[in-house]
């Protein structure tokens, strides 16, 4: 059975004409999706569909790489396997910028052509902030070159403090889970966290308060004016479509019990099969209802084979 890429590249590898038939099933099908792309606009420009990389250029491309560190594989591509190999983490911080590096010795720049003077006023790329003509907008180069600009109106930047917690990380561990709360429109179970164990009297005004409110996903366990609002946290960047924490499965707090990773489930959990427990460490609980509805088993930490592995999948 043949469910992820993953399993396709590795019976590509077992049978040599298995791509070429399957990059032909698929042509079609591309093409037809290129062709629609490209019709739409994006700011009255067409949309342009570019080629993947072939397995040669790829190879071209690290043959390149490896005179900067001939320790790297080319199957690692992700950020956490590329910090494993420090000589490529100081090549891209040196040299994947806009300036050389101004290093005489450097083995990979070429000297510096222009006048020093004008050379040490080059400025880096800018950040994108707002134009102040039309905040719709960002300010174009010529206005902002030379500026100093901050990353705050980065998209993917902005995006990130979106989905952020307001809540300080370090509290945000298994460690300082004190119990859980369940939401009254899904019922599902979220993790109740505080940086330190709670005192008597604060245990007391938390079950008063759980008793007097009722929580629902994304929203706070207390209202604003209550003491307890800066001592005890919920995650709040959640909602009722979220699946379960993933500390939740973690901790060994007394009341947690198995429960569906997408649902919340208690009952009827899904058996994964032993092919499953062989290649992946952590497997999270399915119900029958989920597994009805098409949803699989949500898998961390992929045991490595032939030093490849990969980390979260979803699996049947």
């Amino acid at each position: 059975m043949v469910n992820t890429l993953d399993d396709i590249r590795k019976k590509a590898q077992k049978y040599s004409d298995l791509e070429f038939e399957l990059k032909e099933s698929i042509a079609g099908v591309q093409n037809l999706l290129k062709s629609r792309t490209e019709r739409l606009l994006f700011k009255s420009k067409k949309l342009k569909c570019h080629t993947p990389a072939t397995e040669e250029e790829i190879a071209e491309l690290f043959e390149f790489i490896f005179n900067i560190d001939s320790t790297l594989k080319i199957k690692e591509t992700t950020q956490a396997q590329i910090h494993s190999h420090p000589a490529l983490v100081e090549f891209i911080k040196t040299h994947c910028r806009i300036k050389k590096c101004n290093n005489p010795a450097c083995l990979y720049c070429k000297p510096i052509r222009l006048p020093l003077n004008e050379f040490h006023n080059l400025s880096f790329l800018l950040d994108p902030i707002p134009s102040q003509d039309n905040t719709d907008h960002y300010a174009t180069f010529q206005n902002v070159y030379g500026t100093e600009t901050t990353e705050e109106y980065r998209p993917t930047y902005m995006q990130s403090q979106v989905n952020a917690e307001p809540i300080p990380k370090s509290i945000l561990v298994v460690a300082k889970i004190r119990g859980y709360i369940n939401c009254k429109d899904c019922g599902k179970r979220c993790c109740v966290y505080s940086d330190k164990s709670l005192t008597c009297k604060e245990q007391e005004d938390y079950q008063q308060a759980m008793d007097l409110y009722s929580y629902s996903c994304g929203a706070p366990i207390f209202p604003d004016d209550h003491y307890l609002k800066e001592v005890v946290f919920v995650r709040t960047r959640i909602s009722c479509d979220s699946p379960i924490e993933i500390l939740y499965y973690s901790s060994r707090r007394s009341g947690n019990y198995i429960i569906c990773y997408y649902c919340g489930e208690r009952e009827d959990l899904v058996t994964s099969s032993q092919s499953l427990k062989e290649r992946f460490k952590q497997i999270y609980p399915l119900c029958e209802g989920c597994q009805e509805n098409g949803k699989e088993f949500y898998t961390k930490g992929e045991i490595k084979t032939n030093g490849c592995a990969s980390k979260r999948r979803k699996h049947g």
